[in-house]
């Protein structure tokens, strides 16, 4: 797990702390919600973040797939030919992030949507 980490590029660290505020908040939200401790909408507005988090976690990951590609499609053109598996390893790699990325977004719409489904449901 540590060399996906290490093998996801510079991006996995802030995605790797956007994904720790992200279930900061949403425990925040469930918390709240649960125990009644907060307004519905300080509610609202810490699920809302955990939404977008979620979102921005996985345009980050795109992003860094982009600049990944472009760099190792530069070195591609300075080489020239490059075998199939070169070619496949660096497609993996640079996948790590947005997957990454991808399974942040997925826990914050579970969590985001969980939380506004038991909301309707107090309501």
């Amino acid at each position: 797990m540590i060399q996906l980490f290490s093998n996801g590029g510079i991006f996995m660290l802030p995605l790797l702390l956007l994904s720790l505020l992200m279930a900061a908040f949403a425990v925040r939200s469930w918390l709240g919600l649960i125990l009644h401790k907060l307004e519905i909408g300080v509610i609202l507005k810490t699920n809302f973040i955990v939404l977008q988090i979620g979102i921005f976690s996985f345009f980050l990951g795109l992003f860094s797939q982009v600049l990944g590609l472009m760099q190792a499609f530069k070195l591609i053109q300075e080489v020239g030919a490059v075998s199939p598996q070169i070619l496949a390893g660096g497609l993996y790699t640079s996948l790590i992030a947005p997957g990454f990325g991808l399974l942040i977004l997925l826990v914050s719409l579970i969590s985001w949507s969980a939380c506004k489904w038991k909301l309707k449901i107090e309501m």
